[in-house]
């Protein structure tokens, strides 16, 4: 199975338990906190990538972590991936049951690529525009991009909107090539 497969049969099953308990959000707090912490620090993400640490003690360590931390689905869910020794697949878990869940509340994720951070104001204008354009809420994530000369990418669901100086210059380049330029000079008598 590939990478993107697998991380969409553990969200989706992480969709269901929270979905049949009502815990969308909460789980997805949750997962994200857990998620954070053990790949933050670089011992604790060392430990679990160990092929030298016995898989039982991992497993054990992990249960050990979240008990009390995290609701019983979360719990069991982390423990689970460690025990199938799937640890390294965690973040792309994330983004999938993100995406499920905003599927299930009627939602879409806008991702916005700049060259500097947008002010409050700039982001609001542009959740206002995608959302009456595609009439659902947003959950607005906001990236920096050094690549871009200025201007900015959106992406919502398989949609780009791209508004960088790249693409506008891209486009007059186009144009330019398009139209026959006469080489020489022209004089007219």
């Amino acid at each position: 199975m590939s990478r993107s497969q697998v991380s969409k049969v553990y969200a989706t099953a992480l969709l269901e338990l929270a979905r049949d308990a009502n815990s969308l959000e909460a789980t997805e707090e949750e997962l994200a906190g857990i998620i954070t912490a053990f790949f933050s620090d670089d011992s604790v993400r060392h430990y679990f990538l160990s092929p030298l640490v016995d898989p039982i003690t991992k497993e054990k360590s992990a249960a050990k972590a979240v008990k009390g931390q995290t609701s019983e689905i979360v719990a069991n869910f982390i423990t689970l991936v460690i025990r199938k020794n799937r640890f390294l697949f965690l973040p792309a878990i994330l983004e999938d049951f993100k995406e499920g869940v905003d599927v299930l509340s009627n939602r879409t994720s806008l991702k916005i690529y700049s060259k500097e951070t947008l002010s409050t104001s700039e982001k609001e204008r542009i959740a206002k525009a995608i959302t009456s354009q595609f009439g659902r809420q947003l959950r607005v994530q906001e990236f920096l991009d050094p690549t871009l000369i200025g201007g900015f990418k959106l992406y919502v669901d398989d949609y780009l909107i791209d508004a960088s100086i790249r693409f506008k210059l891209d486009g007059i380049e186009e144009a330019l090539l398009q139209k026959k330029i006469p080489v020489g000079a022209m004089y007219e008598n």
